[in-house]
């Protein structure tokens, strides 16, 4: 499975790779421009969807063309005496295409925000969607191994009841089952009362 997730959508852009104890997040969308990092532990196992917003700035870039191109041919219309009608017509014809790139550039998508310390959203098109929810599905078991491979060990400098609390944490929250947290107990329990050094 590719630890990366590039996300094309119009003039915005989405980069995602899960690294060892973190995931890159670099955003060039409508709303954020950023990079940054967020730790795994700083992900939490909750999500929504929300309305993707307009490209504003794509927008007014339209709008001033098209008021630029309209005041432009008026002024030649004017210059070479048109008729009237002239005007209506060179409206219509400039409306159309204005309209269209409009309609094109407020297409409506969402967005899957997931809660964690800083910004991690997804654009989310019916198009993308399983590749998304296939890295999301990717960020949390990568979170799972993390924690695992940090907490679900026997620390011979941690004392007995911070650990015990750990395995409960770890299996209260589902990184471990039932019977890795008896046999780890266990463990815990026989290194703590037969080690004389402690």
């Amino acid at each position: 499975m590719d630890n990366k997730l590039e996300i094309k959508y119009g003039n915005q852009k989405q980069l995602f790779e899960i690294l060892d104890e973190e995931i890159r997040v670099n955003l060039n969308t409508a709303k954020h421009k950023l990079k940054y990092n967020i730790p795994l532990e700083d992900i939490e196992n909750s999500w929504y969807i929300e309305k993707g917003s307009l490209d504003k700035i794509t927008v007014r870039l339209y709008t001033s063309l098209f008021l630029n191109l309209f005041l432009i041919l008026c002024a030649v219309a004017l210059l070479n005496n048109a008729p009237p009608l002239a005007f209506k017509i060179l409206c219509s014809f400039l409306l159309l295409p204005f309209i269209f790139m409009i309609i094109k550039n407020t297409k409506e998508y969402e967005e899957k925000h997931i809660k964690s310390s800083k910004h991690l959203y997804f654009i989310y098109t019916k198009k993308n969607a399983v590749e998304v929810n296939t890295f999301i599905e990717l960020v949390y078991q990568k979170q799972i191994d993390f924690f695992r491979k940090k907490y679900f060990l026997i620390d011979p400098v941690l004392p007995y009841n911070i650990q015990y609390e750990r395995y409960i944490w770890l299996y209260t929250n589902k990184y471990i089952n039932e019977n890795e947290y008896e046999v780890i107990k266990e463990d815990l329990d026989k290194y703590f009362n037969f080690n004389p050094t402690i």
